[in-house]
């Protein structure tokens, strides 16, 4: 499927259109731009559940968040940080080095807030919404 080469014409429409007719770049850039995204979304999710699985399963580290004044502000500070960083992500949304390095503070910061989340509810309500 894959090893076969481009067609210009859309093959349910009789052959005579063009696929896409208002696309301008090449096929590959356009697949290349795919495999982009697919793997910035893949590594966000591995990070997001490496980081929660962390927190629920190291107990020192969801007691320091569940029974301290402390872990309850550091606690605050991380569910508010993803709107914050939201903010710089809208304005460097195309300078390359800083645009990452954002985008990786917004996912820990979210990772923290899901593992968190899952330490305070015991990780059931997770299950809950995956077994409904």
């Amino acid at each position: 499927m894959w090893a076969q080469p481009y067609r210009k014409t859309d093959v349910e429409a009789g052959g005579s259109r063009p696929l896409y007719p208002m696309m301008l770049e090449s096929p590959e850039l356009r697949w290349s731009f795919i495999r982009k995204i697919y793997s910035i979304i893949t590594i966000q999710l591995l990070a997001t559940i490496a980081v929660a699985a962390t927190v629920v399963s190291v107990h020192p580290i969801s007691h320091f968040f569940v029974s301290t004044g402390a872990g309850l502000a550091l606690y605050i500070v991380l569910i508010i940080t993803p709107f914050i960083v939201l903010c710089p992500l809208y304005y460097y949304y195309q300078k390359h080095p800083v645009n990452y390095l954002l985008l990786g503070v917004f996912t820990i910061s979210l990772a923290f807030s899901v593992g968190l989340t899952c330490a305070f509810t015991s990780g059931k309500i997770f299950l809950f919404f995956f077994l409904d």
